[in-house]
This record gives C-alpha cells, sequence and structure tokens, in this order.
C-alpha cells in the first residue's frame, strides 16, 4: 500500500519591512510596532490620494559574491538573503542537489526597467548592459539567486499577483507530495515602486485618510478603511517530504496538509465571496479536516472596502461565526507577491508559540462584514491548525492549510 507524502517545513527566510530575518519579522509583528511611512515621491503627486507605503530598511549586501550580485535587482537581493537563511535553518549550509526553487513575484524591477526605457527616449540603448537586462527578466530573482546558490533542480516562477508567494508554496507542497522533487524552496519577492501606489490608487484601492498617521493607515476590516498600504519584501519556505526530513533529523516547523486553488471569473478586480468559499472547502477537503478544527484562518484582508466584505462572508459560510480570524496587513502593509510567503512565516510562530496575533487598526468593525470571532487582541491559546488565504487581483485565490508538528 503506497503511504501519502507529507509535506512539511523545515527552514524559513525573511526579507521585511522589520529589517533581515524571521527574529526580525515576527519580534515586529508581536510588538505589534509600525513599519509604514510617508514616501518622498508620492509626496509630488498629487493626483495620488495615498502617501504612505513599508519598504524594507536599508541592508548591507556585500556579502554576496561581486559577479552574482551585479545581476540583482533589489527584490533578488530580498531573495537571496531570505534564500540563505532558510536554507540554513533547515540544515544546510549549500543547496542540496536536485533542490526545487517556486519563486516569482508581481513584476520585475520597475526602478530598473524605468532606468532602461530613460536609455531608449534618449537613443542611447549603448547603455544597456547585460546584467541590466538579467534584472528585467520575468524570472529574475529566481534565476539570479538560483545562480548564485547553485540550485540545480527545476525553478519555477508562478506570478500571480498578491497570490504569488503563497501559490508557489502550494506549487512546492504539490511537487513534493508527487514525488517530482523531494526538497524546495519556494514563496515570493517584491520591491516597492510609487506607481504600485499609484496603479492602485487609480482603482481606488488605497488607504488614504491616515496619511498623517501612517501606521494607522492600513486597517482590514474596520470601518474606517479606505484601502491597502503597499509594501515590499520576500519570504521563503524550505519544504520536504517528512521521510527526508526524519532521515537526516531536521526539526519540522509545520506541516502542509492541504492546498487549493481556483479563479474568479466574474471580475478581475473584485473577488465573489463564492469562489473565495469554493477555495477554502477545497482546501478543507484537500486536508481532511473539517472546518471546527481550525484555530485560526489568517485572512489575506488588505484593508479595501469590497475585498474584506467578501472574504469574512465567504469566512462564515465555510466556518461559522465562531472562527478567529485575523489580518497581518495592518502590521506589514501588503507586500504583493511577497505577502503569501511572509504571512505563512508568521503563521509557523503563532502554531509554534501559541499566539493568535491581532489584526492591527481594527477599532470599529464595518457592520457590512460577517460577524466573525475577529483577533483584536494578543491572544495566548493553544493553536494547532491554521487555514491561510491568499487572493489576488486578476482572479487567482489560493489557500492553504497548516499544522503543528504532531
Amino acid at each position: 500500500m503506497n503511504i501519502p507524502t507529507k509535506v512539511v517545513i523545515t527552514g524559513a527566510g525573511a526579507t521585511s519591512p522589520y529589517g533581515a530575518g524571521v527574529t526580525a519579522l515576527w519580534e515586529g509583528l508581536k510588538a505589534g510596532r509600525g513599519c509604514m511611512h510617508p514616501v518622498e515621491a508620492l509626496q509630488s503627486l498629487p493626483m495620488v490620494k495615498t502617501k504612505v507605503a513599508a519598504t524594507v530598511p536599508d541592508m548591507d549586501y556585500s556579502y554576496i559574491p561581486r559577479r552574482d550580485r551585479r545581476s540583482m535587482s533589489r527584490m533578488a537581493l530580498y531573495a537571496y538573503a531570505a534564500a540563505k537563511e532558510a536554507l540554513l535553518q533547515a540544515g544546510y549550509e549549500k543547496a542540496p542537489q536536485g533542490l526545487g526553487f517556486f519563486m516569482g513575484s508581481t513584476l520585475n524591477s520597475i526602478s530598473k526597467w524605468m532606468e532602461i526605457t530613460g536609455y531608449c527616449h534618449g537613443n542611447h540603448l549603448e547603455l544597456v548592459k547585460t546584467s541590466d537586462f538579467l534584472q528585467i527578466m520575468n524570472h529574475s530573482p529566481l534565476a539570479t539567486v538560483s545562480q548564485a546558490l547553485k540550485i540545480n533542480g527545476p525553478c519555477v516562477g508562478a506570478s500571480d499577483a498578491c497570490a504569488t508567494g503563497l501559490m508557489n508554496i502550494g506549487l512546492a507542497y504539490l511537487a513534493v507530495k508527487a514525488g517530482f522533487v523531494k526538497q524546495a524552496l519556494c514563496g515570493g519577492t517584491e520591491e516597492y515602486h510609487p506607481m504600485f501606489s499609484a496603479c492602485f490608487d487609480i482603482m481606488q484601492a488605497t488607504s488614504y485618510n491616515f496619511n498623517d498617521k501612517p501606521n494607522e493607515a492600513c486597517r482590514p476590516f474596520d470601518a474606517n478603511r479606505t484601502g491597502l498600504v503597499a509594501s515590499e519584501g520576500c519570504g521563503l519556505l524550505f519544504v520536504e517530504s517528512e521521510e527526508s526530513a526524519k532521515a537526516r533529523g531536521a526539526k519540522i516547523l509545520a506541516e502542509i496538509i492541504g492546498f487549493s486553488s481556483n479563479t474568479e471569473t466574474e471580475n478581475m478586480a473584485y473577488p465573489s465571496a463564492q469562489t473565495l468559499r469554493e477555495c477554502m472547502q477545497n482546501a478543507l477537503a484537500d486536508a481532511h479536516i473539517e472546518p471546527q478544527s481550525v484555530d485560526l484562518l489568517n485572512a489575506h484582508a488588505t484593508g479595501t472596502i469590497i475585498g474584506d466584505i467578501a472574504e469574512s462572508q465567504a469566512a462564515q459560510a465555510v466556518f461559522g461565526s465562531g472562527v478567529k480570524i485575523n489580518s497581518l496587513k495592518g502590521h506589514l502593509g501588503h507586500s504583493m507577491g511577497a505577502s503569501g510567503g511572509l504571512e505563512t512565516i508568521a503563521c509557523l510562530k503563532m502554531l509554534e508559540e501559541g499566539v493568535l496575533l491581532p489584526t492591527q487598526n481594527l477599532e470599529k468593525l464595518d457592520e457590512r462584514c460577517a460577524p466573525l470571532s475577529y483577533v483584536r487582541t494578543q491572544e495566548q491559546r493553544p493553536v494547532n491548525i491554521i487555514v491561510k488565504n491568499s487572493f489576488a487581483i486578476g482572479g487567482n485565490n489560493c489557500t492553504a492549510v497548516l499544522r503543528r508538528p504532531l
């Protein structure tokens, strides 16, 4: 009889607005520390209402060999740092033979694209270097980091906007489960550019009523929310079969027991509660668990008007009103392609420490949101199963189910 392959997480790495590493991320989240700030480039754009973002602080990347670093965009630098940390926690100084790599981003480096565009408009294409082109390929971070770390297994970069990070975690889970790879790095990376804020502002999806109080600007589920705050960073996991982890004595951080993905076909910008409900139900079915077994739903909830309402209604339909639910966007902002990876790492820490983080800035619940058990203050309690959502503009949805090691 074939025993189904269990997929476990043995490493994690993060680059976030709180700084370098998982410890910085977790300590910042747990302390409820703000990381949002005014963006100078937005101040001079009166047509853009939002003026704040959350960005990664300046860090020293000189430890990366220059021959590798010169072809890396900012988001690739974030990814290199996160990948090294995940590998080390999993017990590897170097990438193991045949390691898979599943990572993407919403867009490639906008800053580098604009620099090259400037050369084009000035008829100076001769100034474009090979290293410039290597920074603007769709899979640039995936390619440059895999080259630098000698990752020689299959490298696949799903790009699904805000669902990118969790989608790549799901693909790695499926690849390990099916025996396509034994081990994999997975997640997403992103670098902020004011264009992100401007584009979401055009779609009336940004926060603008707390520009003078940046750390109160992102308010998931709150009655006074007006939209998201753009962010950046990278979150990566090291996943492998349970057999592989146990054979080498690796510490298991959590098990991925279910995953699902579906697509909203009615509207590219706004999700429907029905589609989100089906995505969560399918993930629970894949995990072979009942809704009442779930200790926390870590929502995608970005602070947009329609998105938060639809997700809360879907959650009530699946879990009932008693489900504990939180969002981490009020702490971190919305790091787009990196959000699924960074927030999943936070879920690992909540499982490990038996802590439920609150939804930052949730002061007065929007009456249009479903009546759920919203986590408003930090709670210390047993946490065994967390359901994690990531939903994207364009209609790409995914849900993962994480379990504390048995």
